[in-house]
């Protein structure tokens, strides 16, 4: 016979416990996966691809997978996203996934790789100082001790990139790039906490992907029309691992992380993508390593470390 007693219900705080430990479980997942980006995309760039070919080939590639989850999370949802909801969303997508992508892509080919990730590592900051600027969100004093230390740190090894570079225009030049990829990436993160609220992480991810892929592709026909650009076995291999493994995983893991977790614990998350990146940088790049950097990182994390305090 069955048992009439009531099912004993689990604690909210059990269940919130979980909710955020699975979070941070995905955000950090992302972090890591993310991390590879820069190590893909310098590699391929020593192989003779440049920026605008590669991120068009990238997302190609990675469209049909979220033309067919964004189908399936559509056809799920019992309320359907209104077309304001829907264009939101892809001008959102456009901030955090064209912009910011091709921002990043066109640094890459003047910086190092350690110098990129631990740029965008440090967007958190941007998306205190912009969420207190026009979103309403609280600015505290101690904000100012962490973003000091923060841009310290991007400051040393910017330094110990200029100490290898044959050109400090250039280095320059990549620095500002990755750091404008930085600000498009951190209002992409304030916009996006409404929309996944309203639609949902799945679709709300294909919907900025979709729009994201289309301006790529007008973008890359505006400037080379239809030709694809000249590619062998290795470069295809090489773009698939890019377009798949860090790509379009990790962007599903960290719209899955906002949603549980939130956008400000979602970004303070990445702790391990900036070490992660150095140690490849180093041993399958080859890019050299010094104090400059090992302090520069030291601070950065510190700082951001601090913001998540």
């Amino acid at each position: 016979m069955a048992s009439t007693e009531p099912a004993t219900p689990i604690p909210a705080s059990t269940t919130d416990t979980d909710t955020a430990r699975f979070g941070l479980i995905l955000a950090l997942s992302a972090a890591f996966l993310f991390s590879t980006k820069p190590i893909i995309i310098k590699w391929l760039y020593d192989l003779g691809m440049t920026a605008l070919p590669l991120m068009w080939l990238r997302m190609m590639l990675a469209t049909p997978v979220y033309m067919i989850v964004g189908w399936l999370a559509w056809k799920r949802l019992p309320v359907k996203p209104t077309a304001q909801q829907l264009l939101k969303a892809a001008g959102t997508g456009l901030l955090g996934y064209w912009l910011a992508s091709y921002l990043d892509l066109r640094g890459l080919e003047y910086v190092s790789a350690q110098l990129e990730r631990l740029m965008l590592y440090a967007y958190p900051t941007l998306v205190i100082i912009l969420g207190a600027l026009f979103f309403g969100q609280p600015f505290q004093r101690h904000h100012i001790a962490a973003l000091i230390l923060t841009y310290a740190g991007l400051i040393l090894v910017y330094g110990q990139d200029l100490q290898f570079a044959t050109d400090n225009a250039t280095i320059t030049q990549g620095t500002l790039l990755v750091l404008a990829s930085a600000l498009s990436f951190s209002l992409y993160i304030l916009f996006s906490k409404n929309a996944i609220g309203n639609m949902g992480s799945l679709l709300f991810t294909s919907i900025a992907m979709g729009s994201a892929a289309l301006a790529t592709m007008l973008h890359y026909g505006i400037h080379y029309g239809v030709s694809l650009p000249d590619m062998d076995t290795t470069r295809w291999l090489g773009t698939v691992v890019l377009a798949i493994f860090a790509t379009v995983i990790p962007s599903f893991l960290v719209s899955e992380a906002i949603k549980r977790i939130g956008p400000a614990k979602t970004s303070v998350s990445g702790t391990i993508g900036p070490v992660a990146t150095t140690l490849m940088a180093i041993i399958v790049l080859g890019e050299p390593f010094g104090w400059l950097t090992a302090a520069g990182m030291a601070l950065v994390m510190l700082g951001v470390s601090r913001l998540q305090r």
